[in-house]
């Protein structure tokens, strides 16, 4: 640890950063639990402080000097900001920050519509008939949001939690502010909503429905996510008219976006697929995709090249990132080894598309990119830049956004 940065940091963040070297060092759980407990504490008094920065100076401080020590004060971080604890009437409640994700793909504008009473009091029901546990209150916020409009901090997110919380429990509140409209000009093939919510439970009590299971927890967890599919997806086709659209698992807030980050991979290929048919007015087998796995040391990210049967031509291209937990320190000899690689074959297969390409070298970017605009592979195994076909000059080619 340098001494030198770590005197920089404020008394809280280093008060943060010394608990955390010593849960990393503790030995049993006993021990563990007094730490946490002291971590959760000073990082909602920062949370309820002026001076909300102070965890992520820590965290900045830790992801250069000890990375184990950095990852616990964020999952500690995620875990006090997305929950916190309420009283009303001499009883304790836990409340929890719940994203609700829809991943949506379309050709047209991805609406982020406000909810009104009905269609809230609908959601509601819905929540409770196949999500939460029995004894569950529940507040939602009136609009279906888009990533931008999402809370983008810690203490935002402590902020939206405690207001929703407060509103289910029919506390008194400060009401949170509607979220600005998301750009216009930034037109997404594939892209997230959500609607955010709060479930209240009194303490140790369940919060979600498969916790009430008396046995397979797990196979309960998948069925509620199947009825809830079934149920909620009429809902969701009237808010966001002409969209493909995919139903998450509602759940807390940080582990529902990245869960839902994971799913818009799979929307962005399917998107991709029928963007070129639409556009070109060709059917999917007239297209090859090529998948090389990019980076340095290891692969970041896959990226998708297609072209026509017949040409080295890359005409469009598609992006799939790889999460930190998903990144393999060793190249699989064979690149259809990868999980993912077999995710993304089965995806173009399922929108039509039959002759694929996988290059088995990793490709480096850092050899070839000079602008901002991204290079995707052709069947050569050589990184190009997007470039339209010659009979198309009129055609908008260049690569649709998906967050």
């Amino acid at each position: 640890m340098s001494k030198t940065a770590f005197t920089k940091l404020s008394k809280a963040s280093q008060v943060l950063v010394d608990a955390c070297k010593a849960l990393k060092q503790s030995g049993c759980i006993i021990e563990d639990r007094y730490w946490e407990n002291l971590i959760d504490h000073k990082v909602v008094d920062i949370f309820n402080s002026n001076k909300k920065n102070q965890v992520d100076h820590a965290l900045d401080f830790l992801a250069s000097t000890d990375t184990e020590t950095h990852d616990i004060l964020l999952e500690h971080a995620e875990t006090m900001s997305e929950s916190c604890t309420l009283e009303k009437d001499g009883v304790y409640f836990d409340c929890l920050f719940i994203v609700i994700p829809v991943v949506a793909w379309t050709r047209f504008q991805i609406p982020s519509p406000a909810l009104n009473l009905k269609t809230q009091t609908t959601l509601v029901t819905l929540l409770k008939k196949h999500i939460s546990a029995t004894s569950v209150e529940i507040a939602i916020h009136p609009q279906l949001c888009s990533v931008e409009q999402m809370p983008k901090s810690f203490d935002q997110t402590h902020l939206w939690c405690d207001a929703l919380a407060r509103q289910a429990l029919n506390l008194p509140v400060n009401p949170l502010s509607s979220p600005k409209p998301p750009a216009e000009d930034v037109h997404m093939l594939a892209d997230t909503r959500y609607v955010m919510a709060a479930f209240c439970v009194a303490q140790n009590q369940p919060i979600f429905k498969w916790q009430q299971a008396s046995e397979h927890f797990a196979e309960q967890r998948q069925r509620c996510l199947q009825h809830w599919q079934e149920e909620a997806l009429p809902l969701f086709r009237e808010l966001l008219p002409a969209c493909g659209l995919e139903l998450p698992l509602p759940d807390a807030f940080y582990i529902g976006n990245r869960e839902a980050d994971k799913r818009i991979r799979f929307a962005a290929l399917s998107a991709s697929v029928q963007w070129l048919q639409n556009t070109l007015n060709i059917p999917a087998e007239s297209f090859r995709a090529t998948i090389a796995g990019i980076g340095e040391d290891q692969i970041k990210e896959y990226r998708i090249g297609f072209t026509f049967l017949d040409s080295h031509q890359v005409i469009y291209g598609c992006m799939w990132p790889l999460f930190s937990e998903e990144q393999e320190e060793t190249i699989p000899e064979t690149i259809t080894e990868s999980v993912q690689v077999l995710n993304m074959i089965e995806q173009l297969q399922a929108n039509g598309i039959k002759h694929i390409i996988c290059i088995n070298e990793m490709l480096k970017p850092g050899l070839h990119e000079e602008t901002d605009e991204p290079l995707f592979p052709n069947p050569a195994g050589e990184l190009t830049y997007i470039s339209a076909p010659d009979d198309f000059d009129d055609v908008d080619i260049s690569s649709e956004q998906f967050h």
